[in-house]
């Protein structure tokens, strides 16, 4: 089960206390986070490069962050300066992976389509066409029940179907969608306004790590979206076939958390307990005696990067 601790709480216990448990646990919610957003951004096998460059500027630089109302930022600024180094955003592609069971995702959506109504088609591909404009897709979305609500329901009206005719095994499908989550479909399509706006939304993804695994698995699906899986007449839903799943599902698809394993912010196991003064007062001391600690941690970042080197082969 996923732990209900904010990355801010975790690095409190780590920082101050020691808490090899909670460092992990943080590492992982940066993992889950940075993949997220490396995968929105540039794909699985684009964003590949940036995703290990900011885990590895994590790992080599938690030690130095004291204060934690800097870490977000702090953190933030490592994922979105290797982005930018690879282009910061795709354009749209076709992407298949270890989740769609290597089939297509455009053949996928195309296939799905006539299970949305063509309103909710319609709508989804203007949003994530680039040559529609905000005030376009604005009036559209008014008439099929609000702007940006309609939007957030097509796309997991979507999702569903995928997921119960694809069988893509998706695991983020609420059937009442949170409407604070209203803003996601603009941030995959890449409608934010500014990058201070998307910059903010991607932040505060660290909040809800449910919400970066939704972001992450749908991640694909956007690109081909992006690149005009949607464009053309909307298909009759009685004629739409089955697609046709995988003889085998691999061996290693996607399980609760879509990001490579590999890819986590190793926990930072030097200093143990990081260096006085404590960044937080009236904080417990760490504890007397670490090298136990330090073991333990040593063999499950062992575990760690082993699995995850499974885990990137399976998406490649």
């Amino acid at each position: 089960m996923e732990s209900p601790a904010t990355v801010q709480d975790l690095f409190k216990r780590w920082r101050n206390d020691g808490d090899a448990q909670a460092g992990m646990e943080m590492a992982q919610k940066f993992s889950d986070w940075y993949y997220a957003i490396t995968a929105a951004r540039l794909g699985d096998r684009a964003g590949r490069q940036p995703l290990e460059a900011a885990c590895q500027a994590f790992e080599q630089g938690i030690v130095q962050v004291t204060r934690t109302s800097d870490l977000v930022d702090w953190a933030h600024g490592l994922v979105d300066r290797a982005a930018q180094g690879a282009g910061s955003r795709l354009s749209g592609g076709d992407f298949p992976n270890g989740l769609t069971g290597n089939r297509s995702p455009t053949a996928l959506l195309q296939a799905v389509r006539g299970r949305l109504s063509p309103e909710q088609a319609e709508l989804l591909a203007r949003t994530f066409d680039a040559g529609t404009s905000l005030e376009t897709l604005a009036s559209q979305a008014e008439q099929a029940g609000g702007m940006p609500h309609a939007i957030l329901e097509a796309r997991y009206a979507l999702k569903r179907a995928l997921r119960d005719q694809a069988q893509v095994p998706l695991q983020v499908v609420p059937e009442r969608p949170n409407l604070d989550l209203a803003p996601l479909p603009l941030y995959e399509a890449a409608r934010m306004e500014t990058q201070g706006e998307e910059a903010s939304f991607e932040k505060w993804l660290i909040s809800d790590i449910e919400l970066c695994k939704d972001v992450a698995e749908f991640a694909t699906f956007a690109h081909a979206l992006r690149a005009g899986a949607f464009a053309g007449a909307h298909p009759a839903g009685s004629s739409q076939p089955r697609p046709t799943a995988p003889a085998a599902a691999p061996a290693s698809a996607p399980a609760a958390t879509p990001g490579p394993a590999a890819a986590r912010p190793a926990t930072p196991a030097t200093p143990a307990a990081p260096p006085a003064p404590a960044p937080d007062a009236g904080s417990p001391p760490a504890p007397r005696s670490m090298v136990p600690l330090l073991i333990g941690l040593g063999l499950l970042f062992v575990i760690v990067v082993l699995l995850g080197v499974v885990a990137i082969l399976a998406l490649s």
